[in-house]
């Protein structure tokens, strides 16, 4: 594989597995075909074994009903004749060459059909046709039976088993494929830090150097430093967050939270971005509602789908417009808090993408900063382990509308939720994909 040390693609070693697997489906056609041919041939030596009994027998009894008195004269009289005396099961064929005339019963003749030419008397040169004459032997149709069960069963095997070993092989190469994604993504996304912090570090510790001025222009300096250390420090924290997810790894502890309390929160802790962003922010969280969930997990979806809003809610020149807002639905049990904005939004067949790691819409929409693409993810795992649900719907005026959805603390009396001692909602998380 690329990037692995190996001459081949993974695009072509998951053909070449493919074609593996599909490797023994040409000599399986071949034995369910050899299967079906030695059924087949036993079934004509069985009827030609029985028929041979009795072929010339049947023939002198064709005859003899021809010359009979009885018959009488006329194709109607054979024909009614003869089927008088071998019953509605056999199936019967009176040919009158000269006219180009036939009486028929029953099936049309098979290759198997006894044929019978009358040669003297009243119907001389009339043919007769009998077939189903003799029945073929129950071990006959078993074996036939037999022959295409077993042939579809290999057959069916075959597919089953080419489908195993290429859902595995490519489930497995997937898997590399966004290790090798992610190993990529992280390298990209630290390198411009680093980079920018190298610069930044080297410029102040050059004595000769002719940027710095003055004292404030190394406190600037000493300012871009320490914000590009903080968006590492950030998109590790990222990183080590989701791994943690998808490992299961982290623990979250259900309790009653205070909606109002942690978006004011939350929202304080930004003040500082959103005074830079000149954002407008309307406050429309009703106080007193309280949910079932994590503190700090909810505060962690707020502050990312916040910091969204700031990078992506600007439409055009204008400045960011980003709204928050609850409703309580007390009938069902559920409270939804909605971050929205008048951003250029998201195409439709993108909102439900945009919650996969590494998923970016355009990261040239961004007014600021520069994503991974795990916000989204991380927001959708920790609100799913709150027994929560997040969407994204479209914005009356435009933009984007996150909403969350946390189950409502029960009222006292209760019986929703057990109250017994310890904490018996820290569980861990679990990647749902």
């Amino acid at each position: 594989m690329k990037g692995s040390g190996m001459w081949m693609s993974r695009r072509q070693v998951r053909w070449l597995v493919i074609l593996l697997a599909l490797l023994p489906i040409a000599p399986t056609v071949v034995m369910m075909r050899a299967m079906i041919d030695n059924a087949l041939r036993d079934r004509d030596e069985a009827i030609e074994t029985e028929t041979s009994v009795y072929r010339d027998q049947l023939i002198h009894l064709v005859n003899r009903i021809s010359l009979s008195p009885s018959t009488g004269e006329g194709g109607d009289a054979l024909f009614s004749q003869i089927r008088r005396i071998f019953g509605d099961e056999v199936s019967v064929v009176v040919r009158e060459p000269e006219a180009k005339r036939f009486w028929k019963w029953g099936d049309a003749p098979t290759a198997d059909a006894i044929v019978a030419e009358i040669p003297e008397g009243p119907y001389a040169g009339w043919s007769v046709v009998l077939d189903h004459v003799v029945e073929l032997p129950e071990y006959i149709g078993e074996q036939m039976r037999y022959a295409w069960w077993k042939a579809g069963g290999f057959a069916a095997g075959v597919i089953i088993m080419a489908a195993i070993v290429w859902f595995a092989v490519h489930r497995g190469l997937r898997i590399d494929e966004l290790r090798s994604d992610q190993l990529t993504t992280v390298s990209h996304e630290m390198r411009t830090p680093l980079a920018s912090m190298r610069v930044l570090l080297e410029t102040l510790t050059d004595e000769e150097s002719l940027v710095l001025g003055s004292e404030a222009k190394r406190r600037d300096y000493l300012d871009l430093v320490l914000k590009e250390n903080l968006r590492l420090s950030r998109l590790t924290e990222d990183f080590l967050t989701f791994a943690r997810l998808e490992r299961g790894e982290h623990l979250l502890r259900l309790r009653v939270c205070d909606l109002d309390e942690i978006a004011g929160d939350v929202l304080e802790e930004l003040a500082p971005a959103i005074e830079t962003a000149e954002a407008e922010l309307e406050w429309n969280i009703d106080p007193g509602i309280n949910v079932r969930g994590d503190a700090d997990a909810i505060a962690a979806v707020i502050r990312n789908l916040l910091e969204n809003a700031l990078k992506y809610g600007a439409s055009g020149d204008k400045t960011p417009r980003i709204t928050l807002s609850t409703v309580v639905d007390r009938a069902a049990g559920v409270a939804e808090l909605a971050v929205s904005d008048r951003g250029p939004g998201i195409p439709a067949e993108f909102r439900k993408a945009v919650f996969r790691r590494y998923f970016r819409v355009d990261s040239r929409l961004a007014s600021g900063g520069s994503g991974v693409g795990l916000g989204l993810a991380i927001c959708r795992h920790l609100v799913r382990q709150m027994r929560g649900r997040i969407r994204l719907e479209p914005n009356l005026g435009g933009g984007c509308r996150f909403v969350v959805r946390l189950p409502l603390e029960p009222m006292v009396g209760s019986d929703r939720f057990s109250e017994e001692a310890g904490n018996p909602f820290a569980t861990p998380l679990s990647l749902h994909p």
